[in-house]
């Protein structure tokens, strides 16, 4: 497994970011993966960054079992949209600059059905929301407890922080919010049948006061429009306990491989 640290300037964004990846050049998960990689970019959750997801979450071994890149970036509370007011594009810096940086430096693929996105949380909105948008480049999302609803999300938790003049900053008045392409509950429909979407994986845990609710309603929807994808619910609150222990599963989806079969580790000695 090689790690590495990039920085690069990023157009989309006005200034320099740092990128941190993971590629699986060691064989650890039982095989020799040759470049280009398939290639997973996965975004952190709100208050969270690329070094907190590598201290919390155990990518490195899904990057070696899954024989796929991850590529982690810093998401800065942004819900990975474009805020063009500030210069501020997240969602184009995800959808351009990121790949097409990547791809220039690291031996990535370049095929769409070998690019994936990935994300927790606020992460699991921006993968959900930027995989739809993007759909040319990515084939698949998998969103563990993802923010599916930031007017919910934003809007009835002031007891962490939130408030409406939160949500207002990002996606301006509900209105505006639920008739744009980032109502996920309406995107995801009105894309069916008329564009390539994404195949989604979503898992949260049931005792997710958060997210739980909302998740539910965004899976309702997908089955009532008929929208193929994989929800799986697990036991557990918005927390990293959830998220390690869906890892397997959402990274054996990415890689078209059963959950399980590729888990555990093989040592060179």
């Amino acid at each position: 497994m090689a790690y590495l640290t990039m920085e690069f300037n990023a157009g989309s964004l006005f200034r320099n970011v740092t990128i941190k990846a993971f590629l699986p050049t060691d064989g650890l998960g039982g095989s020799v993966i040759e470049p280009p990689y398939k290639t997973c970019y996965f975004l952190p959750g709100y208050s969270l960054d690329a070094t907190g997801i590598l201290t919390y979450m155990n990518l490195r071994k899904q990057c070696e079992l899954k024989g796929m890149a991850i590529v982690l970036v810093d998401g800065c509370n942004s819900f990975y949209i474009d805020h063009p007011e500030r210069n501020e594009n997240f969602s184009k810096f995800i959808g351009e600059d990121l790949i097409n940086e990547t791809r220039k430096i690291l031996p990535l693929s370049e095929k769409r059905e070998d690019t994936f996105i990935a994300g927790i949380s606020m992460g699991g909105y921006g993968a959900l929301y930027n995989g739809l948008k993007y759909s040319d480049k990515f084939s698949k999302v998998a969103a563990l407890s993802p923010a599916v609803d930031p007017h919910n999300l934003l809007c009835d938790f002031p007891e962490i922080g939130f408030r409406p003049e939160v949500f207002e900053s990002y996606f301006k008045d509900k209105e505006t919010y639920l008739s744009s392409d980032k109502n996920l509950y309406m995107a995801y429909p009105e894309a069916h049948g008329k564009r390539d979407v994404p195949e989604v994986f979503i898992a949260c845990g049931n005792g997710d006061g958060l997210v739980w609710d909302s998740v539910k309603r965004f899976h309702d929807t997908l089955d009532q429009t008929k929208i193929a994808h994989t929800f799986v619910e697990t036991t557990g609150n918005h927390e990293f306990d959830v998220w390690e222990r869906m890892a397997d599963s959402a990274f054996s989806f990415l890689a078209s491989i059963e959950p399980e079969t590729k888990d555990r580790l093989v040592l060179g000695f």
